[in-house]
């Protein structure tokens, strides 16, 4: 679909983020947009990870992590009484504040933030899938979740198939990622959306099909209104216009000047709601075990 030079990527990051992303593309001279044949789903090949000090330097922002969102309540109202809930890739243990009357399991990678949870009393544990399966504690979730977590995995397949391993015969996972269809497409070289943080794209049909090929079938999808924290974002993406439509491209330097009018025009209207029919970013989809 596109290649990106890691030269504009290096300089992008540290321009809009003041990140030095470059140690991260070492020896790498270009990213291509790839979409899969099967899928449907885009991913940036190689798929280059940001390692701990690009996502310790990206919670510095407040907007990163917000503590209000949709994607949690909609979740959080599916777990009954008694149920074990089981979040990958739990962050700071958001989520956790949703729930109430379950038991809590937060998997996450990131150290500090696990301590940070626990010294608020939210079990969050530095575990994989895969050791959290090897425990002697290990018992199939009633829920499993992973909110904005598959865009950052480079083999999505086999880590649907390990939250499989994870779920109760008869529960139900809830999985939450940026819409590719929705107005971040609009958004001109937007590296929150670029590698080393996101290295997928997900659209609902995608979503779906990969989920079928591990055994699972949605029964739900779900959308939500603009939220507080994407305002900015979706005035800025009006303001923008569709950048492939006489770019045909999403990054690079030809769009610079289209991102930096657009950032402008919009920070006033940062703390303004758009229309109440107007989609956030967020798709979230809730599936099963196939045939249940």
């Amino acid at each position: 679909m596109e290649r990106i030079p890691t030269d504009h990527l290096v300089r992008a990051w540290r321009q809009d983020f003041g990140i030095n992303v470059a140690h991260l593309f070492a020896g790498t001279e270009h990213v291509e947009m790839r979409e899969n044949a099967e899928t449907g789903h885009v991913s940036f090949l190689p798929p280059i990870l940001g390692d701990a000090a690009f996502y310790q330097a990206l919670r510095r922002f407040k907007w990163y992590h917000p503590k209000q969102k949709r994607e949690h309540e909609y979740a959080a109202e599916l777990a009954k009484s008694g149920d074990l809930v089981l979040d990958v890739g739990a962050g700071n243990g958001d989520f956790a504040r949703y729930l109430s009357g379950v038991e809590y399991l937060g998997l996450e990678s990131d150290g500090a933030a696990v301590a940070g949870a626990r010294a608020r009393g939210q079990d969050l544990r530095d575990l994989t899938m895969d050791a959290w399966q090897a425990s002697a504690e290990f018992r199939p979730a009633n829920v499993v979740t992973a909110f904005q977590v598959l865009e950052h995995v480079s083999d999505p397949e086999a880590f649907l198939a390990e939250m499989c391993a994870c779920l109760h015969e008869a529960g139900e996972m809830v999985i939450g990622v940026p819409d590719a269809e929705s107005y971040i497409r609009s958004l001109p070289d937007f590296m929150l959306n670029a590698p080393p943080h996101h290295i997928t794209w997900w659209t609902e049909a995608a979503l779906t099909k990969l989920m079928a090929k591990v055994g699972l079938e949605v029964v739900e999808t779900k959308r939500f209104a603009v939220e507080p924290w994407e305002y900015q974002l979706w005035w800025m993406a009006k303001f923008a216009g569709d950048v492939t439509q006489s770019n045909r491209s999403f990054f690079g330097p030809h769009l610079r000047l289209r991102k930096i009018w657009s950032f402008c025009l919009s920070w006033p209207l940062q703390w303004l709601a758009p229309p109440k029919s107007a989609l956030g970013s967020t798709l979230v989809v809730r599936a099963r075990q196939a045939g249940r």
